[in-house]
């Protein structure tokens, strides 16, 4: 099919899931992720957000997630502040080409989590602002984020959150910096780390204050159903040395 052809029933696929219509680097994006391979259709909108989309798409037969990050997102400001430290090149201050590094950094933050033991979304593949990874979930829906999950075991599920963020920590150098029950799924009583695209390195002046603010979410949703101390977590958390 010609890249034409693709653009139009792209276009017309996005206008009637979500009500709007995608800048025409993004519909290039995804021509040529399709083009290579990586997506061979849409299925439905997963999630949508003020910074971009998540799809559910399949790669043949197999189920896949696309992240589409919006060039005329409503949190430029907000991501040009996080990218300050942590950009993974140099980059123009033009619109585009911050959200295009976002979307780079998110995918190599998510290959190096994936790479150090986090469970994260498996990464596949990145072009301009789509992101197309793991999905995350099975055949009939998504798996929940942890504020709307049900949970066999609240216990269980922290110790292995909170051993994801000493890892996160010392293993990969890195702060979440915006963890909270919005941003982890739980999928098979087992909690997956998602939104990665915020996070920054522990060598960023701020790394400290966002790691207190992400152990404070932390200890304060699940203090709702065990016993946690959030100045506990976040020793445990800074004291890494059997990692």
């Amino acid at each position: 099919m010609k890249k034409e052809l693709w653009e139009a029933e792209l276009e017309e696929i996005f206008r009637k899931t979500e009500g709007e219509v995608f800048e025409k680097a993004t519909l290039k994006a995804i021509f040529k992720l399709m083009e290579s391979g990586y997506i061979t259709t849409f299925d439905f909108p997963i999630s949508t957000g003020k910074e971009g989309n998540v799809f559910r798409a399949r790669k043949n037969d197999e189920f896949i997630a696309v992240k589409i990050y919006r060039i005329n997102t409503a949190t430029f400001r907000s991501i040009s502040k996080y990218l300050m430290y942590d950009a993974p090149r140099k980059i123009r201050k033009d619109r585009r080409s911050i959200i295009f590094a976002w979307a780079q950094k998110e995918f190599n933050t998510l290959e190096k989590l994936y790479r150090n033991g986090v469970r994260v979304p498996e990464p596949i593949a990145q072009e301009g602002n789509v992101i197309v990874m793991e999905y995350i979930g099975d055949e009939n829906s998504p798996a929940p984020l942890l504020k709307d999950a049900v949970v066999d075991d609240f216990e269980i599920l922290y110790k292995k959150i909170r051993e994801y963020m000493r890892i996160m920590y010392h293993k990969a150098k890195i702060v979440h910096a915006d963890l909270s029950e919005y941003n982890i799924l739980v999928h098979e009583n087992k909690p997956v780390i998602i939104d990665v695209g915020q996070t920054v390195g522990t060598d960023n002046p701020m790394a400290l204050d966002f790691l207190k603010r992400d152990v404070n979410n932390i200890a304060k949703f699940f203090s709702k159903y065990i016993n946690v101390d959030g100045e506990e977590l976040l020793k445990y958390v800074l004291e890494g040395d059997e990692v």
